[in-house]
């Protein structure tokens, strides 16, 4: 739950890691809240608690203290690269240290595989660049962990066991806007106003993270770095110089697959954080809140809104298909735990879903002054009941956010490995079959 929904008597389920030290435990698992900690916690930034109710504790499979502990050794990482990278312009990039951070979350990820749906920030220190940071590299671990299989059809010239690697992916998360620390103030503040392709300001901070970075890490890396913000369309920039001199966009499996995940995964964050690329898109709409409405300048956009712009909105062809559909599998838009209201004014608590049906969640009545009665409340599965959806999250009306597949099979990642294995067959007797029909040309000749 929110901390402004806290109250005194009430224990944690998971440690609370401190804003300004990510790898420092602020409260530990079981601390009894009171009224002083609950508005310290809010004082810090601190605005998701994972609440121990013992009638949800079938929900704590959704959450777990290993892979928490080891986002917030991501995040502690990432403020040492930030910092050097700001006091010398010869700060040491050491990809051994960065991909000793991610090792172990990836194996507290493959140990509990239903802990990864609960993407929250770790670090709200005040450091944008570091909150942001963190969290894409821990998306862009998530979002490869779930595309193993695609990692390999991509990269299909590397043994298998390379393709599939996923280090690289959260480390390229960790440093995709680094360049911003090697960039003027001025410059910065420009980016971070305009973050619009056309700003020389914004574009620069990719060619500043690549020079940094470059040679110094492995290439898939240095790729990622540089077009994080290549488009699937080909909208995207900076533009590739060819071998005459010309320079041409760069579109579709022309883009490194990580920086099409890490692509993903930056725009999600922002788009979380701050809506820039939505209002470039469509410009203020009737679902973009105003401030008061959200909660304050520091409130998050509810994540429905955000994939909702994603996947059905102007921005998605902008993203691989594939890697938005993993987006989906490891951020639902109501994960289990969330609070709603539903369009019927029913208080729920959404306690699973389904990845074919993202917002049509399995909820149960439930009342924060008294939480036991969950345990006797019925399920709701919203599958069920078309004439009914989740109509507020966390205080956001979002009755007009949720989206529906267009057919059984949309949102299913097994059915898009199929379909990309069949294509791929397909191609394979093909070829076959071509090579056969030379032969026999070349025979009759």
């Amino acid at each position: 739950m929110t901390s402004s929904d806290a109250k005194p008597g009430m224990r944690l389920a998971i440690p609370v890691f401190h804003p300004a030290a990510p790898g420092q435990v602020l409260l530990r698992t079981g601390y009894e809240l009171e009224s002083r900690s609950i508005a310290r916690l809010r004082d810090l930034g601190v605005r998701t608690l994972w609440i121990d109710i013992p009638e949800l504790a079938f929900l704590s499979r959704h959450v777990s203290h290993e892979v928490v502990s080891r986002r917030a050794d991501v995040a502690a990482r990432v403020g040492e690269l930030f910092d050097g990278a700001r006091q010398s312009v010869h700060a040491q990039i050491d990809y051994a240290s960065y991909a000793e951070s991610i090792v172990p979350l990836i194996d507290a990820l493959v140990e509990e595989p239903d802990a990864a749906i609960w993407v929250d920030r770790i670090a709200r220190t005040g450091d944008a660049e570091l909150e942001h940071a963190s969290t894409v590299s821990f998306l862009s671990t998530l979002i490869g962990l779930k595309l193993l299989w695609y990692l390999e059809h991509q990269r299909s010239r590397i043994p298998p066991s390379r393709a599939r690697e996923v280090v690289p992916l959260g480390v390229a998360g960790m440093l995709h806007d680094v360049g911003y620390v090697r960039m003027s103030d001025e410059a910065r503040a420009s980016a971070r106003d305009r973050p619009l392709p056309e700003n020389p300001d914004f574009r620069e901070h990719v060619e500043q993270g690549y020079k940094l970075i470059s040679g110094r890490v492995p290439a898939t890396v240095a790729a990622a770095v540089l077009n994080h913000h290549q488009h699937f369309d080909g909208t995207g920039f900076p533009h590739r110089t060819t071998a005459d001199g010309r320079t041409e966009a760069v579109s579709g499996e022309q883009i490194h697959v990580h920086a099409r995940i890490v692509g993903v995964a930056d725009a999600f964050d922002r788009l979380t954080t701050r809506g820039d690329e939505a209002n470039e898109a469509n410009g203020p709409t009737e679902t973009n809140e105003p401030a008061e409405a959200n909660g304050g300048d520091d409130a998050d956009r509810p994540r429905v809104r955000v994939l909702n712009e994603m996947i059905r909105g102007e921005l998605s062809s902008r993203f691989d298909p594939t890697v938005l559909h993993a987006l989906l599998a490891v951020c639902p838009p109501y994960p289990p735990g969330s609070q709603l209201t539903l369009s019927t004014g029913q208080r729920c608590v959404a306690i699973g879903w389904d990845a074919r049906h993202p917002c049509r969640p399995r909820v149960r009545p439930f009342d924060p002054d008294d939480p036991a009665a969950v345990a006797q409340a019925p399920t709701i599965d919203l599958r069920e009941k078309p004439g009914v959806c989740v109509a507020e999250v966390d205080g956001h009306d979002v009755g007009r956010d949720n989206f529906y597949p267009e057919s059984e099979a949309e949102f299913c990642l097994d059915a898009r490995a199929r379909q990309l294995h069949n294509a791929a067959e397909s191609g394979r007797l093909r070829g076959a079959d071509d090579m056969h029909a030379a032969d026999e040309t070349r025979r009759s000749a």
